[in-house]
């Protein structure tokens, strides 16, 4: 009985810790009618986001879009997070990860061309609990991801329509 004690002092703590570390991912996607290069520059040109991600206030980087290139994103609550582009593939994928005080949130956005060209977006965190997702992204985090690819779509065919 005493050992069972132990073992159980020892397993719950773990398990409280595998809880707080499990990645969650979040993926939706949408088919455009532009071109590919239209909408890589889109995705690609962080000076834009505020236009289509309601989140976003303003984003700053120090260079161009590069593996290892860093940004400050200034979200709408005033927050400001430091982002490092992880993985690029030009025309086709990118990565980025969102630093926060306890772990990371990664969103990757790509690019396939294969019936309709369609533009996904992955999102997942790691190191961090729901709890805290949910107070840097919101808690119906499926829903806000849908809104904003549409709004992005809305943004290709109307706002940069006009621009071009």
């Amino acid at each position: 009985m005493r050992n069972s004690f132990k073992a159980l002092f020892i397993l719950l703590p773990l398990l409280a810790i595998g809880q707080t570390t499990k990645n969650r991912t979040f993926t939706h996607s949408v088919q455009l009618q532009e071109q590919p290069e239209t909408v890589w520059n889109a995705i690609t040109d962080f000076s834009t986001f505020s236009m289509w991600d309601s989140n976003v206030v303003d984003i700053r980087c120090a260079e161009e879009l590069a593996v290892g290139g860093q940004c400050k994103v200034i979200v709408g609550s005033g927050q400001i997070y430091d982002v490092e582009i992880l993985e690029l593939v030009p025309n086709k994928t990118y990565t980025v990860r969102y630093r926060l005080k306890t772990g990371n949130v990664y969103i990757q956005r790509s690019l396939e061309a294969a019936n309709a060209l369609t533009l996904t977006e992955k999102v997942w965190y790691t190191g961090i609990s729901k709890r805290n997702f949910e107070s840097f992204k919101g808690a119906d985090y499926n829903s806000t991801l849908a809104t904003r690819l549409q709004d992005f779509k809305k943004y290709l065919e109307e706002d940069l329509a006009v621009k071009q």
